[in-house]
């Protein structure tokens, strides 16, 4: 059976997974991105998690359907479904709102590991996560923005660092985007869009709106 296709924002996902990886996928829902990878010949195993008992019924259906083994089905919040005796490599967090794969991180030890990859897909509020993601020790090694279906989202690959930093209002809303790519700045006017709406009478984001704007004019 011809494999599908994943859809770009789960691909760039798929593209930040190291090769021949253990993979645990948080929220994996109907499990594309692992069962993807597995028959790709990417990965070496995977670990598909869920909160809902529905959507991991429909993954296990995926798996069955294609053919895809080395998938571990396993039930439960966040990260608590995973152990350090899983000895897994990558963790993908996609799908969700920023503040939901902060306070998913913010509860398991497992992370703080810097040889752990953390491949995270927030939906919403990624200056939050950007935020979080600095206070608590953690380092975005590579960032990628694109686009899906008239919607802007990012992608980042991140370690614990262990070193507790402090980011300005700016770069939680850029991080490290590459501002020469039209994916970033396009993702990035969205956000000053948004910001235009919130300016009027608010002179903080309207000194962070300037700050966006010279930005994208000193990379393009």
């Amino acid at each position: 059976m011809k494999l599908f296709s994943l859809d770009e924002r789960l691909l760039t996902c798929a593209g930040l997974v190291q090769k021949s990886a253990r993979l645990a996928d948080i929220g994996s829902d109907h499990a594309y991105l692992p069962v993807w990878l597995l028959k790709s010949g990417r990965i070496e195993s995977a670990i598909a998690s869920d909160i809902g008992e529905k959507p991991l019924q429909s993954g296990r259906l995926t798996a069955e359907k294609y053919g895809a083994r080395n998938i571990e089905f396993r039930l439960g919040s966040g990260l608590s479904t995973i152990s350090s005796d899983d000895n897994i490599t990558d963790i993908v967090i996609a799908g969700m709102g920023g503040e939901v794969i902060a306070d998913i991180l913010s509860h398991s030890e497992l992370v703080k590991n810097p040889g752990l990859n953390l491949i995270l897909q927030p939906m919403t509020r990624s200056d939050d996560l950007i935020g979080f993601l600095y206070e608590n020790g953690f380092d975005i090694k590579e960032q990628k923005a694109l686009s899906s279906k008239g919607r802007y989202y990012t992608v980042m690959l991140v370690r614990y660092s262990g070193k507790r930093l402090s980011v300005s209002s700016v770069f939680k809303i850029v991080g490290k985007l590459d501002l020469t790519e039209e994916e970033s700045v396009k993702y990035i006017n969205k956000h000053i869009r948004n910001l235009e709406n919130k300016s009027r009478g608010d002179e903080s984001a309207k000194r962070l709106l300037n700050e966006l704007r010279s930005m994208i004019n000193e990379k393009n």
